[in-house]
């Protein structure tokens, strides 16, 4: 009997799916939380034979609306004070050296894939104000294990998933499911987000796909108007690029 990885409750088969066009295997869906996970994920090695998939063509655009939208969220909602960033998970490091172009000091941190854009620029310490982590939740095949290693390293977690409908669509029936790619492995209500924030004692706050777990109280609506009007706040409120100082640091030999 498989247990739900969020709340650990006992858990129903839901549907099956076909992943990587081969595969047949078997959702179960969590009657309390109403988190959605696989059957054992037997075949990610095939899975991740690539980090990265060939169908994710929407990632430059992706990781260009997110660092408008993250520098507007910690310029209105952290009053623009925060330091030290992370990028967990983060890919090819685009996400991070976008947002050091905005001015925010960030490192990079992924086990899968090869940091081009941000290669000076791993990580370095063991805490930070703020770790981001995008697109991340959903390959975790149990949660906890990496959600203890991200909520460790910040006070502040700022990351990205889409959450189920609330009709609770099937495999065939949902995108998110990206059954052709095989790594999309859990999916999460509401619910089940606010039990995670419950276990780590954060406060929580959601707006559509984005999500903030953090040691301090988050004005939704200061959320919400970041996400809505993230170019007029990044304009408003000022921060120095690091473009300059970080070019130096390559070019002058203080960087190895």
């Amino acid at each position: 009997m498989y247990r739900c990885h969020i709340c650990d409750s006992e858990i129903d088969f839901f549907s099956e799916g076909k992943v990587l066009r081969k595969y047949t295997i078997s959702y179960y869906k969590c009657p309390k939380c109403g988190f959605v996970q696989t059957e054992t994920p037997y075949w990610l090695d095939e899975a991740y034979s690539e980090a990265i998939v060939d169908a994710d063509i929407g990632l430059a655009g992706r990781n260009y609306m997110l660092a408008q939208t993250v520098e507007a969220i910690l310029k209105i909602c952290f009053n623009n004070k925060t330091i030290n960033h992370l990028d967990y998970g983060g890919g090819y490091g685009l996400f991070t050296r976008l947002m050091r172009d905005r001015g925010f000091d960030f490192e990079w941190y992924d086990k899968y894939c090869v940091n081009i854009f941000a290669k000076y620029f791993t990580k370095k310490k063991e805490h930070y104000d703020v770790v981001t982590a995008f697109e991340l939740l959903e390959h975790l095949s149990n949660p906890y294990d990496d959600l203890d290693k991200i909520m460790g390293l910040g006070d502040i977690v700022i990351c990205s998933t889409a959450l189920l409908p609330s009709t609770c669509p099937k495999p065939h029936e949902w995108w998110y499911y990206v059954l052709d790619g095989g790594q999309h492995i859990s999916f999460y209500t509401e619910s089940a987000m606010r039990h995670i924030a419950r276990h780590y004692n954060r406060y929580y706050c959601c707006v559509g796909d984005l999500h903030i777990f953090s040691r301090v109280k988050i004005s939704r609506l200061k959320m919400r108007l970041a996400i809505k009007y993230p170019s007029l706040i990044n304009k408003l409120v000022n921060r120095n690029s690091l473009i300059s100082e970080d070019w130096h640091l390559i070019t002058g030999g203080l960087l190895e």
